[in-house]
């Protein structure tokens, strides 16, 4: 007889563990919880390729373009003797019969210099124009 009430005691407490009812369907996900497809960064602008006759963007990173502004630095230090330093250079070029780079030079203090360097077809570089903007 324990051996029964023994038993009926196991049967009784597994049936205490099992669920009455079903589990719950889970819940749908949220609004907020929709995947959102990540945004790919917009790409940086790409520098214009100079049309014949025209200007166009110019890699500032090219060692042809650095040795131009080089030059043109140069010429703004010799001709408007300053201890002010380069803040900002734009730079443009025009294939012609070699190629010409066009710069607009801001030096700290505000003064601003255009100055164009000629790039001739046997490599010799030349300040062709200057002009100080402001």
């Amino acid at each position: 007889m324990s051996m029964r009430i023994m038993l009926s005691a196991m049967v009784l407490a597994v049936g205490a563990c099992t669920p009455a009812a079903p589990p719950a369907e889970p819940a749908a996900p949220a609004a907020a919880e929709t995947p959102v497809e990540p945004v790919a960064p917009a790409p940086a602008a790409p520098i214009e390729a100079p049309m014949t006759g025209g200007y166009g963007g110019a890699n500032l990173e090219d060692a042809t373009v650095k040795a131009a502004q080089a030059l043109a630095v140069a010429e703004i230090y010799k001709r408007e003797p300053t201890r002010a330093l380069v803040e900002k250079v734009e730079a443009q070029q025009q294939v012609v019969a070699g190629m010409n780079y066009r710069f607009n030079i801001t030096m700290t203090g505000g003064a601003t210099y255009g100055v164009t360097v000629f790039n001739s077809l046997d490599g010799k570089m030349e300040v062709t124009d200057f002009a100080k903007a402001n």
